[in-house]
């Protein structure tokens, strides 16, 4: 359906103004972000031609920025700002949440684990944890690729500092479905096992998703092999 055979007070912004953005449909949302058609579109057909393609959101997601940007009728600056909103959600669920007073670091890991095994790019999570073993706050703290994450590991240590944490947990995918850790996650653990003893805070353990399976990555005083939930 065209935009301009429908009545103004169906039309997305008027919706919007009228019932809030919760009452809008995906493609509605798409149509205000993107604004505008192309030549010989308006502006809910080149939507419809997107979900069409795409699906969804997640679809839209995994879409690789030169794709979009190539897609017929989007053009370099509706993709632009299309890549840009995604980007934003994606920050948006990754931000630091509080997690319910009692949940323990071990429901956390098997939670987020979970959810990267369906990541098709690389991304790190944080869990910085109380001395009786439960969280006070869930990080994404890394945005990476198909082939690779950066970590800042002084954010990493200023945050736990700041958070008065005991303990670290690190969880991040492998979107290959690799399980077995790389030689950069074992250097990596290493790493933070001697930069956390030093501000005795303690790595509680460092965790590799794929596929829909877990598994940690071993080092000498690793809690979840010990099997105890607080940190000691």
């Amino acid at each position: 359906m065209k935009l301009s055979s429908l009545p103004l007070e169906e039309r997305p912004r008027e919706r919007l103004r009228l019932r809030g953005a919760s009452a809008l449909s995906l493609a509605e949302l798409l149509a205000i972000l993107l604004r505008t058609g192309s030549r010989g579109k308006d502006v809910l057909e080149l939507v419809s031609e997107l979900l069409t393609e795409y699906h969804d959101l997640r679809g839209l997601s995994r879409a690789e920025e030169e794709e979009l940007m190539t897609f017929p009728g989007l053009g370099a600056s509706k993709a632009s700002s299309l890549i840009a909103a995604l980007e934003l959600g994606k920050r948006l669920a990754g931000e630091r949440t509080a997690l319910p007073k009692e949940e323990k670091w071990r429901a956390s890991v098997e939670k987020i684990a979970s959810e990267l095994a369906e990541e098709d790019r690389e991304y790190i999570h944080a869990l910085y944890v109380r001395k009786n073993g439960t969280v006070i706050i869930a990080d994404r703290i890394s945005w990476g690729g198909i082939d690779g994450a950066y970590l800042d590991v002084k954010y990493l240590l200023r945050r736990a500092i700041r958070l008065n944490a005991s303990g670290l947990v690190l969880i991040h995918n492998h979107p290959d479905g690799t399980l077995s850790p790389s030689k950069e996650d074992r250097m990596l653990t290493d790493f933070l096992l001697r930069r956390v003893s030093i501000l005795d805070i303690r790595l509680i353990g460092h965790f590799v998703a794929a596929k829909g399976k877990w598994e940690s990555i071993p080092f000498p005083g690793d809690v979840w092999k010990e099997g105890n939930e607080a940190v000691v």
